[in-house]
């Protein structure tokens, strides 16, 4: 540092020297112009949630890939406090502003990570609200309108972690709707997602089945921004530009849009809802009118769950949901619906389809055929099968067994159709499986983060296998060519678990958006788990057996310490708790079906000032675990051999434990750990009731 502060006064020092120079020679020398120091892109501010911060680009100059603006620009680099709607706002200052945010912090960033964009929302000022993650960064650029726009500015950012839940933003997950009446909605944190025949703009879709047949009245009146809309016949996503019946900007003398068309009863029609420019988005109602359908004829006796019709293996069986009535637990339809009571036939791979119908159906597998249906009974949902507008579910059967299935159709559809159930006498369908925690190591490059907290710590769970690295860790994966023993009542197959095909539509993770926890067949575990601090716990978990007699081994991972992590140990006064908390159970000659099992009693912990959610993984396997792909390693505990398990199931769990409550003892366990279970054992258990009961 004096090392530092000699140069800088030699410096100076010289400066002076070389300016009285250049007044003794009558030189004239212009002064420097110091623009901001995040004039250049490479040297955006780094900023997190601010109110009016200040700042100004009267010396800045352009610099940028020119996507949305070319004026003189400052640049920051914002780490999202929250996952949900970040607003950057610009209004308070001084001159005709605009702003782009971008996806992450690279420069110069492509014109496909541009997110938002906007020129006047306050005036001349200019503001943006975009869905965000917590932790992951986005790139702000502030220019003006022109060239000669610039001056002081201020800049204000806040987080809401309820803001940005739009599920219908994109046209593949189109809103089911009939006629309504000033329904309400909101563009502000939508992106544009279409075929772009009527509007570049931030959008949302609806999907609409006409009631009767006539004219359809589509209306935006009322909304708060300047609209465009758009209707097209059918609900394929994207629709082609001769499927388009209207598009319009500003009906009458508004700025607001509306459309007229006729529909056919029974059709359906997307509806696409955005703003005139790319940069148009707010808060708005929709209202549509059209003919209404005539009354329905009288309900068919007997469609209820109660009355379910017992059924053995069908080829195209009919049904007619057209006189049915809705009767069930709303779990996966809500149409009409009819129900079946199904006996297996064998132990295997069972598929029920409704391929061959005359309507647009839904489909669910219950296991067991008590009413209600309940969701931890639930084996699959379906709507559309393949390419088809007809349901499929295959699962895995156990002679004998029953299960209940609910037909009926998406959103209000009833028509005629046809069943079909067969039992291949073998699971032949295979299952590869793989976990769903966070992981840092995944192909995308992207860093998880583990809980909801700005200074969330990244995850460091072994889920995917093949992260490109070739070091590890490994997450588990199970191969299950053919399907011996399962978690659960239900598998779903993946190949990797944030790439490539997976059963249930989609990744387990999703590393581009810090998304996790996505695995749908995650049904085995019963919740809630009551895992008191430094007290003893056991989990009640289910496992289905296909094939008896392989021996088996179940492991369970917990993240006490809440670091990302299950490599750790917390000291407890009762002893270690270990976030390797069931190690090595073994499992043997347990008959074909669904099994309940309790796992030994163990240790748990939940530091002071740590998220109350933990993350749990739980393996079941034809090997036990020994250490896993790399020892030593952070982020070993949980993952899974090179080599690949042959059978088996990892599913992961993020929930909040309840830390009181009753446990059960740890009847007939080897409590002190000496390989035996004795008298001994319950003096060790009367000693830990001693010193942790009250």
């Amino acid at each position: 540092m004096k090392r530092f502060r000699r140069r800088s006064m030699l410096a100076c020092a010289l400066a002076l020297l070389v300016g009285a120079a250049h007044v003794a020679l009558g030189i004239t020398v212009a002064p420097v112009t110091i623009g901001p120091s995040n004039d250049a892109c490479d040297k955006a501010k780094s900023i997190g949630n601010v109110t009016n911060e200040a700042f100004d680009t009267t010396r800045a100059t352009f610099d940028g890939p020119g996507h949305y603006m070319n004026s003189p620009n400052v640049w920051y680099c914002y780490t999202a406090t929250c996952t949900g709607g970040a607003t950057i706002s610009l209004r308070g200052s001084s001159f005709d502003t605009k702003i782009a945010v971008y996806d992450g912090c690279s420069c110069y960033p492509a014109r496909s990570a541009l997110i938002k964009s906007n020129d006047d929302f306050h005036g001349q000022q200019s503001q943006a609200t975009l869905p965000v993650t917590a932790g992951n960064q986005y790139l702000v650029e502030i220019g003006g309108y022109n060239s000669a726009s610039k001056g002081p500015g201020v800049i204000t950012v806040t987080c809401d972690g309820q803001a940005c839940t739009s599920a219908n933003d994109d046209c593949s997950k189109a809103q089911p709707v009939g006629n309504v009446t000033n329904m309400r909605f909101d563009t502000t944190c939508a992106t544009f997602d279409g075929p772009g025949h009527c509007m570049r703009s931030p959008n949302i879709w609806y999907r609409y089945t006409a009631a009767g047949t006539g004219e359809v009245t589509v209306s935006l009146l009322g909304s708060l921004f300047d609209t465009k809309l758009a209707v097209y016949a059918g609900d394929i996503c994207y629709p082609p530009l001769n499927a388009r019946l209207g598009c319009n900007d500003d009906f009458g003398n508004s700025l607001a849009s509306q459309v007229l068309f006729m529909a056919t009863a029974g059709n359906k029609y997307l509806i696409e809802v955005g703003g005139y420019s790319s940069d148009e988005s707010g808060q708005g109602v929709i209202s549509i009118t059209g003919a209404v359908a005539p009354p329905p004829p009288p309900p068919a006796p007997k469609d209820d769950c109660a009355s379910a019709r017992p059924v053995g293996n069908v080829t195209n069986m009919p049904f007619d949901t057209r006189t049915a009535t809705f009767d069930g637990p709303d779990l996966c339809m809500r149409s009409p619906n009819t129900w079946y009571c199904y006996t297996a036939s064998c132990t295997g791979d069972v598929t029920v389809s409704l391929l061959g119908s005359s309507f647009d159906t839904m489909l669910a597998v219950y296991n067991g055929c008590a009413c209600p249906a309940t969701q931890g009974r639930m084996i699959g949902c379906n709507d559309d099968f393949a390419s088809s507008y007809q349901s499929q579910i295959t699962f895995a059967g156990v002679a004998g067994n029953q299960y209940l299935i609910e037909v009926g159709g998406y959103g209000s559809e009833t028509g005629q159709g046809v069943l079909s159930i067969r039992c291949e006498g073998a699971v032949s369908q295979p299952k590869p499986d793989l976990g769903d925690a966070p992981d840092s190591t995944n192909r995308s490059g992207k860093v998880m983060r583990t809980y909801p907290s700005a200074n969330s710590v990244p995850a460091h769970f072994p889920t995917v296998f093949d992260a490109g690295s070739g070091i590890g860790p490994y997450g588990p994966a199970h191969l299950n060519d053919l399907a011996v023993a399962f978690l659960g009542k239900v598998i779903t197959g993946e190949t990797e678990a944030d790439t490539g095909q997976d059963e249930d539509g989609e990744n387990n993770i999703r590393p581009s958006t810090g998304s996790a926890n996505r695995d749908k067949g995650d049904d085995a575990v019963a919740m809630p788990l009551i895992l008191p601090d430094c007290g003893w716990a056991k989990i009640d978990y289910e496992v289905t057996i296909v094939e008896p007699g392989t021996d088996l081994w179940v492991n369970v991972w917990l993240d006490f310490n809440r670091d990302g992590d299950w490599d750790d140990t917390v000291d407890c006064p009762a002893g270690p708790a270990k976030e390797w908390a069931v190690q090595n159970q073994f499992l043997f000659d347990l008959p074909a079906g669904l099994n309940q099992i309790t796992t030994p009693a163990f240790l748990s912990s939940h530091p002071a000032n740590r998220p109350e959610q933990v993350w749990m993984r739980i393996t079941l396997s034809e090997l036990p675990w020994t250490g896993g792909s790399n020892p030593g390693l952070q982020g070993n505990a949980g993952s899974g051999p090179i080599e690949k398990y042959l059978i088996g199931e990892t599913e992961d769990y993020y929930f909040i434990p309840q830390t009181t409550g009753q446990t059960e003892c740890p009847l007939c366990e080897d409590v002190n750990g000496d390989g035996t279970i004795n008298m001994e054992d319950l003096v060790a258990y009367v000693g830990l009731w001693l010193a942790n009961c009250p």
